[in-house]
């Protein structure tokens, strides 16, 4: 397995309050929980005491040596944070120290690093998250599914950096995966929207259009959809560009951006009528 210790140095945070979305904390327990630490601070949960589950979880990582009951612990501890609306430079401390300790299971480690990127993409840590996403795409037996979220992702934040070149590579990285075509259709969104960034209009178009003949879902169509009618107004074919906006409305997530745009049009085209 890929060991991820060199990814775990250079960690500075930005202070910032976030919720983190956990999975259910207890559900890998086959068991019931002994009267311990670990229940007892179950029970503090309950009774919203958060100091005191605090407390009793850092105790219980100081003496526990089972592995799963020290990864319910810590996920319980990130649970806590959030609740207490600690700072999310401590849910990141927790979230690095728990990757050195299941560096070596991928399973886990993935866990984690999904959590550290949503984190880091929410206090605009978009340097330290393409740094996560690398590792994410770096994990042993990841399927070619969630490759494509890894990649997508990379991107992601890669652009967000301005390194357009490498989001340009790991782009076509994700293409050349071993997946029906349709699953990757997230990378390509990328590659046009990247297209668009470069203000390469005619390429952001047809791969924009590309995606639209796949039918994707309603999400992707309403963005593929936008990104499409705005490269055929920057190309002057107006007509087109009010077609596609009123076509993608229904999918797009604001209508009142959308709205925004086919009111501009169509007072351009009146101009020119």
């Amino acid at each position: 397995m890929r060991r991820l210790r060199t990814f775990l140095l250079g960690t500075a945070r930005v202070a910032a309050a976030l919720a983190l979305c956990l999975l259910p904390l207890l559900s890998g327990c086959e068991k019931p929980l002994a009267a311990d630490d670990l229940s007892s601070a179950v029970a503090a949960v309950d009774h919203r005491d958060w100091s005191e589950a605090e407390r009793l979880l850092r105790r219980c990582l100081r003496e526990e040596q089972a592995p799963d009951r020290r990864w319910t612990a810590w996920r319980l501890l990130l649970q806590v944070a959030n609740l207490a609306g600690e700072e999310s430079k401590t849910s990141l401390a927790y979230l690095d120290a728990m990757l050195e300790e299941f560096a070596d299971d991928d399973a886990r480690a993935r866990d984690i690093l999904l959590q550290m990127a949503a984190l880091n993409e929410a206090t605009h840590r978009y340097a330290r998250a393409v740094d996560v996403w690398s590792s994410f795409v770096g994990l042993a037996g990841l399927p070619p599914e969630e490759l494509v979220r890894g990649y997508s992702g990379l991107a992601i934040n890669q652009m967000k950096q301005r390194l357009f070149e490498s989001a340009e590579e790991t782009l076509q990285q994700c293409l050349g995966l071993p997946v029906p075509y349709k699953a990757k259709l997230p990378c390509m969104f990328e590659l046009a929207d990247l297209r668009s960034t470069q203000e390469r209009w005619q390429e952001a178009a047809d791969y924009s259009q590309e995606i639209l003949d796949f039918l994707p879902g309603n999400e992707l169509r309403g963005l593929a959809g936008f990104l499409l009618a705005d490269a055929l107004e920057q190309l002057g074919r107006n007509q087109e560009a009010l077609n596609r906006f009123e076509e993608t409305r229904e999918f797009f997530p604001n209508d009142a951006v959308v709205d925004n745009r086919i009111a501009q049009l169509r007072k351009k085209l009146n101009k020119r009528s």
